[in-house]
């Protein structure tokens, strides 16, 4: 009877290692399967703030401004709402904020440059001139690409990209 009792109690105990071993295999699949999906929607998330990096997704600039460098057409209002709702749920407050830092300063380094003359013509395109001395403009293209370095950093922080691409 001792023997069965053991038989018994050892199947009960490889039972429930077998059991507790499928269901913390599948919580670990489930939770890695979970960080995939939220790490490729934060790349692709970030790849498009990058994209749409410019001025015209801008926050900081009021429509009533004559200088106003903001969303100008429905379409980039509301592309400004979507990235802005993705970033409150995919990404970080302050990949929020250095969004929101980067766009205000590349709005108001091109109202520099359109409202100082201090742009080229290519094709269709209006360029930064080249070879502008002006302190302000200066400062504003400063800014700009600071805070641009800054949000591309914390960017590739956040998604793991330099240890990703280790040798």
């Amino acid at each position: 009877m001792e023997q069965l009792i053991g038989v018994v109690i050892g199947g009960l105990i490889a039972l429930g290692g077998g059991s507790l071993t499928a269901w913390l295999t599948a919580k670990y699949q489930k939770n890695a399967t979970r960080s995939k999906d939220l790490w490729d929607r934060r790349a692709t998330l970030y790849l498009e703030l990058l994209v749409h990096l410019g001025g015209h997704l801008s926050f900081a600039t009021d429509e009533v401004v004559p200088s106003y460098y903001g969303p100008r057409t429905p379409e980039q209002a509301q592309l400004r709402r979507e990235l802005a709702a993705q970033i409150d749920l995919f990404g970080s407050p302050k990949v929020r904020a250095l969004w929101e830092a980067a766009t205000e300063a590349s709005a108001d380094f091109a109202a520099c440059v359109i409202e100082g003359d201090f742009y080229r013509r290519d094709g269709n395109d209006l360029l930064p001139a080249i070879g502008v001395t002006d302190p302000q403009y200066l400062r504003f293209e400063a800014d700009a690409d600071r805070t641009e370095k800054a949000l591309i950093q914390q960017l590739r922080h956040e998604i793991d990209v330099d240890q990703h691409l280790k040798d």
